[in-house]
C-alpha cells in the first residue's frame, strides 16, 4: 500500500490512526465483510471452513471464534439465518 502511493509505511499507520483505526482492523473488517457476503450466497455452496480459508482463515477454528467474537453467531448459524429469509 505505501509502495503503491508512494509514501512511507509510517505514513500510512499515521493516516489510518487519524482515523482512530488501523491497517490491520481494516483488513480484518474487509474480509469479515465477504466472508458474510459469501455465506449469505445461496449460490455459494462452499463449506465454511472453505469460505474462511477463502478469505484468509485457514484454521477453521480460528475463523469460527473470530467471526463469532464480531457478529454474536457462528459462520454456520449466520448462513442459515440469512438463508432462511430467501
Amino acid at each position: 500500500m505505501a509502495a503503491a502511493h508512494s509514501v512511507s509505511l509510517r505514513t500510512v499507520h499515521r493516516v489510518f490512526q487519524a482515523h482512530e483505526t488501523t491497517v490491520c482492523d481494516v483488513i480484518r473488517r474487509a474480509r469479515r465483510s465477504r466472508c458474510r457476503r459469501d455465506l449469505a450466497d445461496p449460490r455459494d455452496a462452499s463449506p465454511v471452513r472453505a469460505i474462511g480459508a477463502r478469505w484468509g482463515c485457514p484454521r477453521p477454528s480460528e475463523f469460527t471464534r473470530a467471526f463469532r467474537a464480531a457478529t454474536g453467531m457462528t459462520p454456520t448459524q449466520f448462513r442459515a439465518l440469512v438463508q432462511k429469509r430467501f
